[in-house]
């Protein structure tokens, strides 16, 4: 499992986060130039190496039309997002933003992933000014630097492909905040709203906004857990600086953990059948591997009167639950049905192929707590038994005698 935990003690912000992901690729300077190739209209990232206070990491500046965005505006310690995502009469609209992102040169997840963060920051701003999401308008400016910051993070997440992602409580920050419509506590409406059902927090000792609308839509998007930092292992630290300086170092941290002993937490139902023929009970096992269930078996058990009968049971995500259920209900003549979480240990796995006189033979590899083996496909054997008129026992010899 490759886990990322962030340490939002001085708040969050797409520019931070930015530069944070930055300090855990590999090849930083390459992954600028991939971002300046996407296509956004008129931007330019610059990765600037900083040192604070002995910590030393990257502050990513955007800049527009040869412009960084913070210079156009002042009151917000980040990327001053807060003036920026506030509804205003002229400015493009949500669909002019989503025809942006689509013209984009990144993958389709990565557009949908940061359609979908603007959407947040859209219906958050609708809902602080009692409007629709289509009647939302965006400064040009601050449209284009918060496209920058999402598409970036959403880029470089998919090239770090995390299985985890926990998120700190995050600091806000205090005192007020210069907006469109005057002078607003910290944090901003918006951010406030986005941040409804996050750990959040302020000391009072630093006064600012630390948290805005775009890092609060990005936590609240891809974050996985809110927490403070659980046991773990780190392999790799990273520090992503904001422009402000105060006295404690402007940064997100970042900790990255590969752990090849995996646990997790599945949901395991049952019920028993006693009027159900064979036929109709193998029927209901098809149908139930074609779903999003990771197992399905019976078992042979003795019920009333010492009736014959068959105890299905179902292995599945807890995501997946209402479906199984479903199919379950509609394939048997079950009654109810039995449910509990289990945990469980699993081995790391992962496929290849090797080369046999010609013919590609496909094997998973499954590795962790101290193990490590593979197993050849079936398919791939019967295959090339078959093509070769030899049994399955003397195709494994030979291959065997190939890994020896």
């Amino acid at each position: 499992m490759k886990r990322l935990f962030l340490d939002c003690q001085m708040g969050i912000a797409g520019d931070m986060l930015t530069a944070t992901l930055l300090g855990l690729v590999d090849n930083p300077e390459i992954w600028i130039e991939r971002l300046n190739q996407i296509g956004i209209p008129n931007v330019i990232y610059t990765l600037i190496p900083k040192e604070d206070k002995g910590l030393q990491g990257y502050r990513v500046a955007v800049t527009i039309n040869g412009i960084e965005e913070s210079e156009h505006h002042t009151g917000s310690p980040h990327d001053q997002h807060n003036t920026n995502h506030h509804h205003h009469v002229h400015g493009r609209g949500l669909q002019g933003v989503t025809d942006i992102i689509n013209r984009l040169s990144i993958s389709d997840t990565c557009k949908q992933n940061a359609i979908n963060v603007y959407n947040l920051v859209a219906q958050a701003e609708a809902k602080v000014h009692k409007s629709t999401v289509t009647q939302i308008h965006f400064h040009e400016l601050g449209m284009l630097d918060a496209i920058a910051d999402i598409v970036a993070v959403c880029v470089l997440l998919e090239a770090l492909n995390f299985d985890e992602i926990i998120i700190s409580p995050i600091h806000v920050g205090t005192g007020t905040v210069h907006c469109a419509h005057g002078e607003l506590p910290v944090p901003a409406p918006a951010t406030m709203e986005l941040l409804c059902g996050i750990p959040m927090y302020a000391d009072y000792q630093i006064k600012g906004e630390l948290c805005t609308p775009t890092g609060a839509a990005l936590a609240k998007y891809f974050g996985t857990a809110f927490s403070h930092m659980p046991v773990m292992i780190p392999t790799k630290i990273s520090y992503g600086f904001g422009t402000k300086q105060f006295e404690r170092p402007n940064c997100i941290r970042a900790f990255v953990e590969i752990n090849n002993d995996l646990e997790d937490t599945i949901i395991e139902m049952s019920c028993n059948l006693d009027d159900m023929t064979p036929e109709e009970i193998g029927y209901a096992v098809e149908q139930l591997l074609l779903s999003p269930a990771l197992d399905v078996f019976t078992t042979p058990i003795m019920m009333k009167k010492q009736r014959p009968g068959t105890m299905l049971t179902v292995l599945c995500k807890e995501g997946d639950m209402d479906k199984v259920r479903d199919l379950i209900f509609r394939h048997t003549t079950s009654l109810g049905i039995r449910y509990h979480r289990c945990n469980r240990y699993i081995l790391n796995r992962s496929t290849g192929d090797i080369d046999w006189e010609g013919n590609r033979i496909v094997f998973k590899t499954s590795s962790g707590y101290g193990v490590k083996r593979h197993k050849y496909e079936y398919d791939s054997l019967a295959t090339i038994a078959k093509q070769n008129d030899m049994s399955l026992l003397d195709l494994k010899r030979q291959l065997r005698k190939k890994e020896d």
